[in-house]
């Protein structure tokens, strides 16, 4: 299943794994593929287009690698989704550093509505396992395994 258009733009795709949930992501850059990488997590679980846009975060995160920061974004994500309750469902990354690696980010989203269709379990957590980011033919890439 692929998201988002062709693989020329930002985008996701599920992956099959035995027992947990897995997706490749890519984007033009690094901020773009962070964003597909949160909406592809998050869709594990949601349909993202019923979720309202009523709350917004602002996340900061720091890491020693594009992996790790990643990793970071994504469970930040997770952790202000379980505390309020909510889906975060758009992002906007508007600062994205190596060396250090820090990135500064805002998401978007609210509650479900109780009539919204879950797409399957939730992500519980961003796992270490096969995380990987590469550059290919001017696409960055994550393999990105979740926990559920």
């Amino acid at each position: 299943m692929i998201h988002r258009g062709s693989r020329g733009e930002r985008g996701f795709r599920v992956l099959p794994h035995t027992a947990d949930k897995a997706i490749e992501a890519w984007g033009r850059s690094l901020p773009d593929l962070f964003c597909a990488a949160a909406e592809g997590m998050f869709s594990q679980g949601e349909d993202l287009a019923a979720i309202p846009r009523e709350q917004e975060w602002t996340i900061e995160v720091e890491a020693d690698s594009g992996e790790e920061l990643l990793h970071a974004w994504l469970s930040e994500l997770l952790w202000v989704a379980e505390r309020d309750e909510a889906v975060p469902c758009e992002c906007e990354i508007r600062e994205l550093s190596e060396g250090p690696w820090r990135l500064k980010g805002l998401a978007r989203g609210g509650p479900p509505p109780s009539e919204a269709r879950h797409t399957g379990a939730p992500v519980k957590a961003v796992t270490y396992h096969q995380l990987r980011i590469w550059q290919d033919e001017g696409l960055w890439q994550a393999h990105l395994v979740f926990d559920v």
